[in-house]
């Protein structure tokens, strides 16, 4: 019994997975918006389970910057002074950048609105003053946005004789080494890509990874595209053992049961039924004994 205790504190503390998703992303496009709308509402609970979001953001090359100044002047539609460059026929480059660098801080700071809020600015913003429209999400979910904007300055290199214009920015160096080329959102699980994945396909191959955690979309019986048992996994564990206990003590008991009436049968003197025995070349009746 000490074993089975054993086996489910252990089977409990490894509950917890570490689950990478990726997802590449291209400011030009919306294609992202349907996945980001459903999975928000599933994310902070994946997330408290050990799921780890990574985002790749599309980034433009100015391929004359440096032969031009050696990335030492500003770029209306750069950061970095042209090593980071974005661009639009609506809005700066620049201001596209340091959207891209408050989305990140939004998903590093506050994690459990980061879908919400890039959902809210995909379908709301993209096409209107950016910097008021971002902060009307905050303003209206009493957001305070302090800790996301100290996180955008400080992803940009220490250097008070440098304009921030011209400055190394960190994310944004991550995004650039990544090198993530593609023009449309993409998705991927642990490193397999589930881009052309349905949203039901995707949640299920996540679900299958959390089969040790109670999580409520991967156990409710109501669950897009199938109907699943809601009985936890350890629960299922817990069933089998006790199962298995009441099994083990029930054949032990009509074990000794009937052996006690084998016991007592040896007793009973036997019918005379007619038998053929063999004895030597000799068949020998019961009635000849």
């Amino acid at each position: 019994m000490l074993y089975f205790i054993l086996l489910a504190i252990a089977v409990s503390k490894d509950a917890k997975q570490d689950v990478n998703l990726t997802i590449g992303l291209d400011f030009s496009d919306n294609s992202y918006l349907d996945f980001y709308g459903n999975f928000s509402k599933h994310y902070e609970e994946f997330h408290q389970n050990g799921l780890k979001v990574n985002i790749v953001q599309h980034l433009l090359p100015c391929y004359s910057c440096y032969k031009r100044h050696q990335f030492k002047q500003p770029e209306k539609n750069c950061l970095g002074g042209g090593r980071y460059c974005q661009y639009s026929d609506y809005v700066s480059g620049q201001a596209i950048l340091k959207e891209l660098l408050r989305q990140q801080c939004v998903l590093q700071v506050l994690p459990n609105h980061y879908f919400n809020y890039s959902f809210y600015f995909g379908y709301q913003c993209k096409k209107s003053t950016m910097v008021n429209c971002a902060q009307t999400y905050f303003t209206n979910n009493n957001i305070s946005t302090e800790a996301i904007d100290k996180c955008v300055e400080n992803s940009f290199e220490e250097d008070e004789e440098v304009n921030q214009e011209i400055k190394t920015n960190k994310i944004l160096e991550q995004y650039k080494e990544l090198q993530y080329n593609q023009t449309s959102f993409s998705v991927y699980l642990d490193s397999i890509d589930k881009t052309n994945s349905s949203y039901d396909e995707f949640l299920s191959t996540v679900c299958s990874k959390y089969i040790n955690v109670s999580i409520s979309i991967c156990t409710n019986t109501e669950k897009p595209g199938k109907q699943t048992d809601n009985t936890n996994t350890l629960e299922q564990v817990f069933l089998f053992v006790f199962g298995l206990i009441i099994l083990i003590i029930t054949a032990s008991g009509g074990w000794t049961l009937l052996s006690k009436i084998q016991f007592g049968s040896s007793l009973v003197p036997k019918s005379r039924i007619a038998i053929p025995k063999l004895e030597g070349d000799h068949i020998i009746q019961e009635d000849d004994i």
